[in-house]
């Protein structure tokens, strides 16, 4: 599992997939700062809340593409046949992947805590639960993303249900109080059935918008807001890698 471990830290390496994200942050950083300038109020505040939602998509669409295209070109290079042929289970290099890629987010997330404290010196309490809560969420990212180049044939397909995915699951709380609202359509039967649709999704997907939010940067967490997404990750995580583990061992090569 170590060999599998390194092979995915030395392959993004190899991508260049640090600096490349590691720039793209502090440019975001830096154009934060800028227009943060422009506000009459709060400078530092406002250059805070930008950096942290945008470092965060950086991160998150940068695992989504890394993931997608180290899987599936495995599989169009034959490699994975030279990794099942030796003595290692598929589960568990379905899990040496994952860790791999668990651990390039982790150095990826404390690079965007260090570049944000750098940023505007948040609250240390709300700034550490935000800081772990993004791990959470990048980790569950990286499995969705495993499992679907595990069972898509294409990378860019791939990358695309894994963009979508997190999009709904970020917005699906947006959804929710739209529609519960009953506002959205005129007829009422429409409004009837679009709540019931949403809410069904809702039951299934994870609610990403209770991970990294970025007010706890400046008021720190309400009581009892961790569990929000420590229960999510707790239940998401180990399904998708076990969805991932099934599919990939039912696979015939």
């Amino acid at each position: 599992m170590k060999t599998i471990i390194d092979y995915v830290l030395l392959t993004a390496l190899r991508d260049r997939l640090f600096p490349a994200l590691i720039l793209g942050m502090i440019l975001v950083a830096g154009v934060a700062t800028a227009l943060s300038g422009t506000s009459l109020v709060e400078e530092r505040e406002m250059a805070l809340v930008i950096s942290a939602a945008v470092m965060r998509l950086v991160v998150v669409v940068g695992l989504i593409v890394f993931v997608s295209f180290h899987v599936r070109q495995a599989f169009e290079t034959r490699e994975i046949d030279l990794m099942l042929s030796r003595p290692v289970s598929r589960i568990a290099l379905v899990f040496g992947w994952w860790s791999g890629f668990a651990l390039v987010a982790a150095l990826l997330v404390a690079t965007a805590m260090g570049i944000l404290y750098l940023v505007g010196h948040p609250s240390l309490s709300g700034f550490m639960w935000w800081g772990l809560s993004f791990l959470a969420e990048s980790l569950i990212i990286v499995a969705l993303s495993l499992f679907s180049a595990l069972i898509m044939q294409s990378a860019v397909v791939s990358v695309i249900s894994g963009l979508g995915f997190y999009i709904l699951a970020r917005m699906v709380g947006f959804f929710l109080a739209t529609v519960q609202a009953r506002l959205m359509f005129k007829g009422l039967w429409v409004n009837i059935f679009a709540k019931d649709t949403v809410e069904g999704v809702a039951i299934f997907m994870p609610r990403l918008d209770f991970f990294g939010k970025t007010e706890w940067l400046l008021y720190g967490l309400k009581v009892g807001e961790w569990r929000l997404f420590a229960l999510q990750a707790v239940i998401y995580l180990p399904l998708l890698l076990a969805a991932a583990m099934v599919d990939f061992n039912k696979k015939q090569f």
